[in-house]
C-alpha cells in the first residue's frame, strides 16, 4: 500500500513540475484571461485591488523592445483569502512544503483508517457489484464521497494558489489531487474481503471533483451553490442498533445529513446588492437529507428531507483585511449550523434548530 501511495504522489508532483514550466512562459496575450471565477469571486465581495505588471509602449526609453514578448502578470484577491494570478509565480518553498504537508496528512489519516477499517481479512483486487452498492444506505455514503471529494478539491486548490500556482491551473490540480486522494481509499478498500472496489463510489468522487471544476469556471451560475455537511450522534448508535458498531462518527450514516445550501444574495443583480444589508448577504436557504434505519440492515431503511436557513461564514462583515481567517470561514463553511429547519419524514413532519 506504501508503493500506491507513492505511485498518487508522482503522480501529483509531475504534473505541478510541467505546470511551472508552461506557466512561466505565458505573455501579455493572455492578460485579460479570466475565467468566471476570477472576476466574481473578487468583485462580489472584496474591494477590487489589481496589480499589473506590464510594458507601456508609449514611455520613450522602452520603444526599443516594443517588439520583444512581453510578460504579463495579475492578481485578484479571492473571498476564500487566496490570489488568483493570471500566470504562476511560484514560491518553491511554499509548494515543497505543501506537497510534504499533503504527503504527511495522507499517511496520518491511511494509518488511521487501517487502524479503524482495515482490520479485517484482506483478499486479491475486487469490486462490488454496482446497483447492489447503490442500494446500501440510502445512497448516504455516496452523498459523503461527493461531499469529501468536493471538500478536498477545494483545499487543494486554495493550498495551490498560496504556494503562487495560476487560478487556473490551481483548480485542475486542486481536482485531481482530491480525486486521487479518494481514488486511495477505493483501491484499499478493493483488496478488503469485507469490501470491494466501488464503482458508484468512484463515480460520486468524480461528481464531487467535477462539480468544484464546474462551479470554479461557471461561478457566476454555480458560485452561490454550497455542499455542506452536519452531524450529530444517531439514537442507532447510541442505542447500539448498528449490525456493526461504528468506529468513527463517519461511519454513523444515520447521524449525517447533507444539504446543498443556496446563497440569493450572489444571484442579485448589482444594483441590488448596493442597497442590500452587508448582514443579510450571507443568509440562504438549506436543503438536506439523512436517512434513518440503516444500521440494523443495510439495504432499508428510509429518507428524510429537510429545507431550513443557512449562513455563508464567507459572507459574513467580519473578516476585515485578514486572509488567514477568510482561509479559515472558507473552511468551516463546508458545516451547516444548527439553525430552523423544517424536517419531512414518512411520520410527519417537525420543525426545530437542527445540525
Amino acid at each position: 500500500m506504501q508503493f500506491i501511495q507513492k505511485i498518487l504522489l508522482f503522480f501529483i508532483l509531475i504534473p505541478c513540475s510541467v505546470l511551472i514550466a508552461q506557466d512561466s512562459t505565458n505573455s501579455n496575450h493572455k492578460l485579460f484571461d479570466y475565467t468566471i471565477a476570477s472576476r466574481i469571486h473578487s468583485t462580489d465581495y472584496v474591494p477590487q485591488s489589481l496589480s499589473y505588471k506590464f510594458f507601456d509602449p508609449q514611455k520613450k526609453e522602452h520603444s526599443a523592445i516594443a517588439s520583444q514578448p512581453i510578460f504579463v502578470n495579475s492578481e485578484r484577491p479571492l473571498i476564500d483569502g487566496t490570489i488568483w494570478r493570471t500566470n504562476s509565480d511560484v514560491d518553491y518553498f511554499r509548494l515543497s512544503s505543501m506537497l510534504g504537508a499533503i504527503a504527511i496528512v495522507n499517511t496520518v489519516a491511511y494509518t488511521y483508517q487501517r487502524k479503524v477499517w482495515y482490520t479485517e481479512e484482506t483478499t486479491v483486487f475486487h469490486s462490488l457489484e454496482f446497483m447492489n452498492d447503490w442500494n446500501k444506505y440510502q445512497q448516504m455514503d455516496k452523498f459523503g464521497h461527493f461531499t469529501d471529494a468536493y471538500f478536498t478539491s477545494d483545499l487543494s486548490a486554495k493550498i495551490y494558489r498560496w504556494s503562487g500556482l495560476s487560478g487556473n491551473s490551481s483548480v485542475w490540480f486542486g481536482a485531481l489531487t482530491g480525486w486521487l486522494w479518494m481514488l486511495e481509499i477505493e483501491v484499499s478498500d478493493a483488496f478488503m474481503s469485507e469490501w470491494g472496489f466501488s464503482w458508484g463510489d468512484l463515480a460520486a468522487n468524480t461528481a464531487g471533483s467535477a462539480f468544484f471544476i464546474l462551479q470554479q469556471f461557471n461561478y457566476d451560475a454555480l458560485g452561490g451553490i454550497q455542499p455542506k455537511v452536519s452531524w450529530h450522534k444517531s439514537e442507532a448508535w447510541e442505542e447500539m442498533r448498528y449490525h456493526k458498531d461504528p468506529q468513527a462518527l463517519i461511519e454513523d450514516y444515520e447521524g449525517m445529513t447533507f444539504w446543498l445550501t443556496v446563497n440569493p444574495h450572489h444571484y442579485f443583480p448589482e444594483n441590488w446588492k448596493k442597497g442590500y444589508s452587508e448582514w443579510l448577504a450571507p443568509l440562504g436557504i438549506a436543503v438536506g437529507v439523512s436517512a434513518k434505519d440503516i444500521g440494523a440492515y443495510p439495504w432499508a431503511g428510509y429518507k428524510e428531507y429537510f429545507i431550513g436557513l443557512d449562513v455563508d461564514l464567507r459572507k459574513l462583515p467580519v473578516w476585515g483585511d485578514s486572509n488567514l481567517m477568510k482561509f479559515f470561514a472558507s473552511e468551516v463553511n463546508i458545516l451547516r449550523l444548527p439553525l430552523p429547519t423544517i424536517r419531512f419524514t414518512p411520520q410527519g413532519t417537525w420543525f426545530g434548530f437542527y445540525f
